[in-house]
C-alpha cells in the first residue's frame, strides 16, 4: 500500500520534529514524519542541552536567540514546563588572542540585537566567585543564555506534532531507498512506501549521508564523539545563581544539573567516528586527563564522584554551521553543524520557510547552502566544540 502526503520528512529528532511542528501550524498540508528508531532517540535526547545565544557568526547568533525564544514559548502553549532554565552564560577567555577575538564577536553580537557584554576577570569573579578566574583574561556573558532538559524537550516537541491531524509520525520505520517518480519520491521503508512531491533529509549524525546518497547527493554531516558526565552536588562553594561555563579551546563547558553539575567535553584528537552508534565507548582515559584541569578551574569539582556518564555521537560539518537548502527540486537537507539542541527551533522554522516560500530570509545563504562545500567555507562558527579534521 502507497501512503501519499504533501511533505516526507526523514528523520524525528529535534532537527525534523520542530519542521513538521512549523509547518503544521502554518496548515502546510499533510505531512509524514518517518524515524527508524523513536522520535527524539539518537543524538537528541543524549545531548546536554545547551542553549547558547553567543554564537561565532551571524548565523550562529540568530539561530540562537530564536531557538530560545521557541524553546520557552512552546511551554506555554502546550500548557507544560518549557524545559528551559536561565543561568547565564560565561565564554572564558585563556589567551590575548581570545581576548582580542572575543570582543569582535561581542560587537557582532550587539549588532544582531543581542545584550552581550565583556568582562575582565576581577568583574567575572565578583560575579562568579566559585570559578578560578586566576586562569582567565575576562569572559564574554549573557544573561539570558540558558540550558534545556533534553527528556522534557524531546517530549513537549513530539506531543506538539502528534496533536496535529496533519502530521503522521511514524516510529520503527527505517528508509531503505528512495526512488524518484515523475511527480516526486516514491520512499520504500520497513513499515511501507511513501510518496511526496518534496522530501526533507533531517538524518542527523547517523542518517544524513545515507539519506543523501539515495538521493545522489553528498551530505556532508559527520559524527564524533562527545562525553558528558554528572556530579551529584555543585559543593560548598557554589552560592546564590550558578551561570554555565565553556573553555572554548579545551573543548569543555558546564552546567547546573539537578542539585548538581554536569559537565561535557569533546577530545580535539577524535577521529571521525563510523560505527553508525549512537551510544559510544566512554571515553575515560581523556576524562582523567582533562580531570586536573577542571578541578583547577572549578575547585569545587575536586574529588567528586561521578555520579553518571555517557559518550554519544554528535554532528557536525566542516564549517560548524548549519545546512538548510534545497539542492535539488523538491530535495531539502536539514542538518545542525553540531548544534541540534542549541538551534533545533530555529532550523525547523527556516525549513518550514523553504519549503513554503521557497526561500530562507534573514539569514547569509553563504553560511546555509550545501553548495558552499563545494569551495572551503568562507566563514565558520569561532564559537564551537573542537570537532575531527581526519577520519577515523
Amino acid at each position: 500500500m502507497t501512503h501519499p502526503y504533501d511533505l516526507i520528512i526523514i528523520g524525528a529528532g529535534n532537527l525534523g520534529l520542530w519542521t513538521a511542528y512549523h509547518l503544521a501550524k502554518n496548515n502546510f498540508g499533510r505531512i509524514a514524519v518517518l524515524e527508524r528508531n523513536w522520535a527524539g532517540s539518537g543524538t537528541t535526547t543524549r545531548s546536554a542541552g545547551i542553549v547558547r545565544q553567543q554564537g561565532g557568526s551571524t548565523t550562529a547568533i540568530k539561530l540562537g536567540q530564536w531557538s530560545r525564544e521557541s524553546y520557552v514559548r512552546i511551554g506555554d502553549e502546550l500548557g507544560l514546563d518549557s524545559g528551559f532554565n536561565e543561568t547565564g552564560y560565561f565564554v572564558l577567555a585563556e589567551t590575548p588572542d581570545e581576548e582580542i577575538a572575543f570582543k569582535e564577536l561581542v560587537r557582532l553580537r550587539r549588532a544582531c540585537g543581542l545584550e552581550n557584554e565583556w568582562l575582565d576577570a576581577k568583574e567575572g569573579a565578583h560575579r562568579f566567585p566559585a570559578l578560578n578566574w586566576e586562569m582567565f583574561r575576562g569572559a564574554t556573558y549573557t544573561a539570558t543564555d540558558g540550558f534545556v532538559n533534553p527528556a522534557i524537550i524531546a517530549r513537549n516537541i513530539t506531543y506538539a506534532v502528534t496533536r496535529s491531524p496533519h502530521v503522521s509520525l511514524v516510529e520503527q520505520c527505517a528508509v531503505t531507498h528512495i526512488v524518484p517518480t515523475a511527480n516526486g519520491f516514491r520512499v520504500h521503508t520497513t513499515r511501507g512506501v511513501y510518496e511526496s512531491e518534496r522530501v526533507v533529509n533531517a538524518g542527523g549524525a547517523r542518517g544524513s549521508n545515507a539519506i543523501g546518497a539515495m538521493l545522489g547527493m553528498d551530505v556532508p554531516v559527520s559524527a564524533a564523539r562527545h562525553t558528558i558526565v554528572t556530579f551529584p552536588t555543585t559543593g560548598h562553594s557554589v552560592t546564590g545563581k550558578f551561570p554555565m561555563c565553556f573553555m572554548l579551546a579545551r573543548g569543555m563547558y558546564w552546567r547546573p544539573e539537578e542539585q548538581g553539575i554536569l559537565l561535557g567535553f569533546s577530545n580535539p584528537n577524535e577521529a571521525i567516528d563510523t560505527s553508525e552508534r549512537y551510544q559510544l565507548d566512554f571515553d575515560r582515559a581523556y576524562l582523567d586527563e582533562m580531570r586536573p584541569i577542571f578541578e583547577k578551574v572549578f575547585p569545587t569539582l575536586r574529588g567528586q564522584h561521578i555520579s553518571r556518564g555517557w559518550s554519544a555521537s554528535i554532528d557536525f560539518t566542516p564549517d560548524h554551521l548549519p545546512i538548510i537548502d534545497e539542492p535539488q527540486r523538491g530535495v531539502y537537507v536539514l542538518a545542525a553543524g553540531g548544534h541540534g539542541m542549541m538551534w533545533g527551533p530555529a532550523l525547523g522554522m527556516k525549513m518550514a520557510e523553504l519549503v513554503q516560500h521557497g526561500e530562507v530570509s534573514d539569514l547569509p545563504q553563504d553560511e546555509i547552502v550545501l553548495s558552499r562545500f563545494s569551495n572551503a567555507p568562507r566563514v565558520h562558527d569561532a564559537i564551537a566544540l573542537p570537532f575531527p579534521t581526519t577520519s577515523a
